[in-house]
């Protein structure tokens, strides 16, 4: 294995977490705001994404859950130091907090799933099973990698505010780093 993809993941092992809260652009024209927590074992990813109705992070409005493994696939053509990754869900696992994210959620019911309701999560973990547009044992996210120190980037998510999730969309930049922590601040 390159020395490079060996030191990335040895070194990305551990919690990290967003150095403030981050806004980013969603495909309504919007934006988003949140905080990431990512905790990552030899064999497995677990990202804890909490999303805020505003950039104070005052207000919830979703947790998202996303769990499963990362394969390491080459030091990156485009960024100095990273490796592609490739970041497969395994297990997805959903909180609404506001009613509006409820009444979406409510707006696809799946059989499988629950009726939702503010501050109960729920998970799929089967596959063929989806929730917001992620399917187990379908969806994938192309992504870069990159550790310097004790900070952790992962790649900018596309522009338009969807997800990396075709070949085409793996990101040619960096996003805010992530910090590491000994426990996480939530």
């Amino acid at each position: 294995m390159n020395n490079l993809i060996e030191n990335i993941g040895q070194n990305m092992l551990g919690k990290w977490e967003s150095l403030a809260v981050e806004a980013r652009p969603n495909p309504w024209g919007g934006q988003y705001f949140l905080k990431r927590y990512f905790e990552n074992t030899a064999q497995q990813a677990h990202a804890t994404l909490v999303f805020y109705t505003d950039e104070t992070a005052q207000d919830l409005n979703i947790t998202i859950e996303v769990i499963g493994p990362f394969t390491f696939l080459q030091p990156s053509t485009v960024v100095s130091g990273a490796v592609d990754t490739d970041f497969e869900f395994t297990r997805i696992a959903v909180t609404p907090h506001s009613q509006g994210m409820v009444d979406m959620l409510n707006g696809d019911p799946k059989p499988y799933l629950n009726t939702w309701e503010a501050d109960v999560r729920q998970e799929v973990n089967v596959n063929g099973q989806s929730v917001m547009g992620m399917t187990i044992g379908q969806y994938k996210e192309y992504d870069l990698l990159k550790v310097e120190d004790d900070k952790l980037y992962y790649g900018e998510r596309p522009a338009d505010g969807s997800a990396p999730d075709e070949l085409s969309k793996r990101a040619t930049s960096l996003q805010v780093p992530l910090k590491k922590v000994e426990k996480f601040s939530i």
